[in-house]
């Protein structure tokens, strides 16, 4: 009875209800039931709100220490921030399967979708090494390359933001709604954990 509640509370449950909106999304496109754009907006959204979810984890500990929610967090946080890569990966996936390598290339050398191109490049290593193993491995190295999802959040946000500048609607209003509390955020824990006695 007590291995079944661990299942059904614990990591693969999780890790399952990460996965039914990326799976469920995927076999809408498939049967043609979400236009390109839709997919898009939807496959970008949950890659930013799952890195956002990570990114929250240590202000909202540092805020609310003794919470169970912070604490879960905390102790999630490396899943949400695996699961913005699969959602970033699922993202690229229908982005370069709709358009001819000529055109990817051609358009990569556009701001908006560098910065995109750069925050995926830098996910793959972070999640790459997400695993326990890799965080023993590693040892304190593990935090020096963590310390890079910064970049990919900064380079997420230009992706987004600059999109908005372009003309896609609601992208400049979608980016800042988004990133601007994080940003407060990392603000206040950069202050605490740096300034605070």
């Amino acid at each position: 009875m007590n291995n079944l509640k661990s299942l059904l509370t614990g990591k693969y449950m999780l890790w399952l209800l990460l996965a039914i909106p990326g799976v469920m999304m995927t076999l809408d496109y498939a049967k043609g039931q979400f236009k390109y754009e839709d997919i898009m907006h939807i496959t970008g959204e949950f890659a930013a709100r799952m890195l956002i979810i990570s990114l929250i984890a240590t202000p909202i500990r540092l805020m609310f220490p003794k919470t169970k929610v912070a604490q879960w967090l905390l102790r999630n946080r490396r899943f949400f921030g695996v699961a913005a890569f699969a959602y970033t990966l699922l993202h690229t996936i229908f982005y370069v399967l709709e358009f001819p390598i000529s055109k990817i290339v051609n358009e990569s050398i556009e701001l908006s979708i560098l910065t995109g191109w750069i925050a995926f490049f830098v996910f793959i290593p972070l999640a790459m090494t997400s695993t326990n193993a890799a965080v023993k491995r590693m040892g304190r190295n593990w935090k020096k390359l963590q310390q890079w999802v910064y970049l990919a959040a900064i380079m997420a946000f230009a992706h987004w933001a600059l999109l908005g500048l372009q003309g896609e609607e609601g992208s400049m209003a979608g980016a800042l709604a988004h990133f601007v509390p994080v940003m407060l955020l990392q603000l206040y824990r950069i202050y605490k954990q740096k300034f605070s006695k």
